[in-house]
């Protein structure tokens, strides 16, 4: 997860540096990208590309090319932390899907974890420059990542991790293509230096979602889906050095409670721990 967090750091720093092409564009050929290199991997290791889960293959790519549409959208829309921080409502939605229909438990100190992140996620929102429209868009799109990724966490054991990934682009480009279609724009062409950073999105979600993947078949969706909010610290640094982004300290504190629910959960069992000794030695007292 902490690999993946840094390659999807670097995807949103090429896609900012982009934001004078439509998103549309951007997925389109990041979908091409995507879609050659998955097709390679599978044809060396000499993998079925088309699986044999069908039904969560296509939620998956149906749900992540929604996700991602959105995401993307409000990525260049606001600043890169801010986006990210409200795409981190994910993880919530991750957990309540996993909890509802894959009945996987979680514990108390895991909802009292994200109740703490999505504090720091709504102080985010407050204290920055973003329109009611842009977040309910940053929400959306967390939700259908949500799905997305409840959809990889179910074909857990059951399918191969580049069989999930080559799926994503597979649904993502005839969709986008149709969207295309029914919604006409102006057609950018990209310069040289617009074709390095679109590839380089390729690449980047390529690496990203290979160990995402294996990281939801390795782990509960409740524990897996929370270290994503690393990537706060990576969104932080990129957009302050690379696009001089400033972000007040209301902004600060908000993506520092994030951390720190993120935190509590992955140390759950030493959080509880630390809880029972607190409650015996005022009981003994």
């Amino acid at each position: 997860m902490l690999i993946a967090s840094i390659s999807f750091a670097w995807m949103n720093a090429c896609v900012k540096y982009i934001d004078h092409i439509p998103v549309v564009e951007i997925i389109l050929i990041r979908a091409i990208v995507t879609l050659i290199i998955s097709y390679i991997t599978l044809k060396k290791k000499g993998v079925n590309p088309w699986g044999n889960h069908h039904k969560f293959l296509i939620a998956r790519g149906i749900f992540g090319a929604l996700g991602l549409l959105c995401y993307f959208y409000t990525l260049q829309q606001m600043a890169l932390a801010n986006a990210i921080v409200i795409h981190y409502l994910s993880p919530l939605f991750t957990t309540i899907i996993a909890l509802l229909f894959l009945k996987e438990s979680v514990r108390i100190i895991q909802w009292i974890s994200f109740a703490i992140s999505i504090t720091g996620v709504l102080m985010v929102k407050g204290f920055s420059n973003v329109t009611t429209f842009d977040f309910a868009i940053g929400v959306a799109g967390a939700f259908f990542t949500g799905l997305a990724y409840n959809a990889i966490r179910n074909m857990k054991g059951k399918e191969d991790a580049d069989v999930i990934i080559f799926y994503q682009p597979l649904i993502a480009l005839p969709l986008i293509l149709l969207i295309m279609l029914f919604l006409p724009y102006q057609i950018i062409i990209p310069n040289a230096m617009d074709w390095l950073f679109l590839i380089g999105t390729g690449i980047f979600t390529q690496i990203g979602q290979y160990y995402i993947t294996r990281a939801y078949q390795a782990d509960s969706a409740a524990r897996i889906s929370s270290v994503s909010y690393i990537g706060i610290i990576w969104a932080v640094l990129i957009g302050k050095f690379l696009f001089d982004d400033s972000y007040p300290i209301s902004v600060l504190t908000g993506m520092t409670i994030v951390l720190v629910g993120v935190f509590t959960n992955l140390n759950a069992l030493i959080v509880r721990q630390l809880a029972d000794k607190i409650r015996s030695f005022f009981v003994w007292h």
